[in-house]
């Protein structure tokens, strides 16, 4: 008698995106949308005299926990500029009372700006006429700066990066899922060979609770693997 092998699972792994590690990632899914044609039996009694079903497309999902810009561009897109630490000199901003007047370039909170009058002949008093943030400069009703004054800031920009959102045309990438059988303790691993993400429906920035965001796309055939018994789509390898 034959013994029977019986294996729980319960998955956990690392997404690799064109080998880059994407962080904590969840919910990861394949979806097989099929198609089934049908011929009717003409010759009586009722039923199919044939019947043929096809893949019609193959999507991969899956939830994105952590926010970088990198993570996000997939989402968006997008395109990530690095930024480059350095001083800012004369920055021209409107004032803007209890309200912010954002800067073009992230300020390094750890150092303090020189805000004056579009003159230069009065400097503003940091925590008297105005505070600042990572985004900008926020005049205050009850110091010496006006509504909608014109005002020169120099300042220190964080090192970092930018994601430009929505500017690309989409990509087609590889994805690997490096994963093991927590049950088990086995390792396993999925190879897609080619997979064409696209733009998340929503973003949720800010909240209670830990921020998450879901991201699909299709997984498209290669062409360039011909040989019989071998999937165009992905693989997975089990020990």
């Amino acid at each position: 008698m034959s013994e029977t092998i019986v294996e729980s699972y319960i998955g956990s792994g690392i997404v690799y995106v064109a080998g880059r590690d994407v962080g904590n990632a969840s919910g990861v899914k394949i979806a097989i949308e099929q198609e089934t044609k049908s011929l009717p039996n003409y010759r009586g009694g009722g039923g199919n005299a044939a019947e043929i079903t096809k893949v019609k497309s193959v999507k991969l999902s899956f939830t994105m926990n952590d926010f970088s810009n990198a993570n996000m561009a997939l989402a968006l897109r997008g395109r990530v500029e690095v930024l480059a630490a350095g001083t800012v000199e004369d920055e021209v901003l409107t004032a803007v009372l209890d309200g912010l007047a954002p800067t073009a370039f992230l300020l390094d909170t750890s150092v303090d700006p020189e805000v004056t009058n579009s003159a230069g002949t009065t400097t503003y008093v940091k925590d008297v006429d105005y505070v600042f943030s990572a985004g900008g400069i926020r005049a205050l009703s009850t110091g010496d700066i006006t509504e909608a004054e014109s005002l020169k800031v120099s300042y220190t920009k964080k090192a970092g990066n930018a994601l430009q959102a929505l500017t690309e045309s989409g990509q087609v990438v590889p994805v690997v899922i490096d994963g093991v059988n927590d049950a088990t303790g086995k390792p396993w691993t999925l190879k897609f060979y080619k997979w064409s993400p696209s733009p998340t429906a929503g973003l949720d920035l800010i909240g209670d609770d830990f921020g998450s965001f879901d991201i699909e796309g299709g997984v498209l055939a290669d062409g360039s693997i011909v040989a019989t018994g071998k999937s165009k789509f992905f693989v997975r390898s089990a020990a």
